[in-house]
Parts: structure tokens; sequence; C-alpha cells
């Protein structure tokens, strides 16, 4: 990962780029918010927020789209909450273990990972099922119910739509695989299941 370091304690600094670069990460460094703002490529900014005298928002502005991670040495209104609200990640109490700090960088590498993912999914399906017909009264709907169709994709189309509308979770099974009742189990109150494959289940007694 390429990661820009702002902070004006250049050992400090220093420090934390040598044990990043160690792990594979190329790092830069900066002592003001005005220079940090000069670049835009970066998938992951450390700002530190003990830098006297700067305009923080600018920074996290212009990398709205990187991980940005307050450096932080005491927690307030100006060096957490405010930055925070304005787009900043997350924050790290110095002095801190750079193990901790690259669970944190990971951790939301992986969020972003999933919500790309997650929003691809999703246009996925508006594009498949844009056109079925979409006439159902979903708040009049009480579950369990049984669709029968002719096609899968309608009853596709209804379940994912039920589960938007009522705002909640979705898990699809195949009651043809063979952890199909052991995953059911764990499902939580809040999931709406979705399974297909009925006919499946004769063959099995």
């Amino acid at each position: 990962m390429k990661i820009l370091i702002i902070e004006n304690e250049i050992y400090l600094a220093q420090s934390i780029a040598t044990k990043l670069g160690e792990l594979g990460h190329v790092c830069e460094m900066c002592t003001s918010t005005k220079d940090a703002i000069k670049s835009h490529n970066y998938d992951v900014v450390l700002l530190s927020t003990n830098i006297n005298g700067q305009d923080f928002h600018p920074v996290i502005e212009t990398f709205k789209k990187s991980i940005v991670i307050l450096m932080v040495s005491y927690i307030s209104n100006d060096t957490v909450s405010k930055p925070l609200a304005a787009g900043a990640k997350d924050y790290i109490l110095k002095p801190f273990m750079i193990e901790e700090l690259i669970r944190k960088i990971d951790h939301y590498q992986d969020y972003e990972k999933l919500k790309t993912k997650n929003n691809a999914y999703e246009d996925y399906l508006k594009h498949t099922f844009a056109s079925v017909t979409k006439d159902h009264k979903h708040k009049e709907i009480s579950l369990p119910i049984y669709i029968s169709s002719s096609f899968q994709k309608y009853a596709d189309a209804f379940a994912f739509e039920h589960a938007s509308v009522k705002n909640k979770s979705i898990k699809f099974i195949s009651l043809a695989n063979s952890k199909a009742f052991s995953e059911i189990e764990t499902l939580s109150q809040n999931t709406i299941l979705y399974a297909i494959d009925y006919q499946t289940l004769k063959k099995r007694r």
C-alpha cells in the first residue's frame, strides 16, 4: 500500500515509516497539511492532530477516497470527534503498537473491498430484476410464505425486493446443500431466509 504520514515529529514519522516499510508498504512523509494536499494517490493517510495551527478538514476532504486514520495524543472534539464527523475513518492513541495500526488499516481495507463488492452485487440484481413486474404489497405480507413460479427469476426478484422493503438481511440457501439445515439454525431472527430446492427433501427420506 502507498501510505502518507502527516506528522511534525520527524523522529516519530520516520519510525512509523520504517516499520511499515519493513512490512512492504511504501511510505511518504510531510510535516504540514498544506504540503499534504498537493498529492492525492494514497491508499492510507496517517494524520497527526497534534500539529498546532493546522486545519485538518482540507486533508480529510482531499483524501476522502483513502483510509484516513488520526494519530492523537489526547481525545477531544477537535482531535477526534470533529475529524471523524468530517470523514476520517478512525483514530489511534499515541503511543501505539505498530501491530494495532496495521490491524486498523487491514480492517478498513477489508471493509472498503466488501462495500465495493456489495455495491456491484446490488447493481447486478437491479439490472437482472429490472424487467420483472413489481406490484407486490410487501407491507401486507407476513412470513413464512411459499412461492411457486414458472421462472426462478420471478421468485428471486420477489424475495430480494421483500427483504429490501422490510430493511432486513436475506440469506439464500439451497436445500440441496447437505449443510443447509445447520446454516438455517445459525440465522438470526432479523434475517429473512430464502430457501429453494424443496423438491430435494423427498429424495433424502
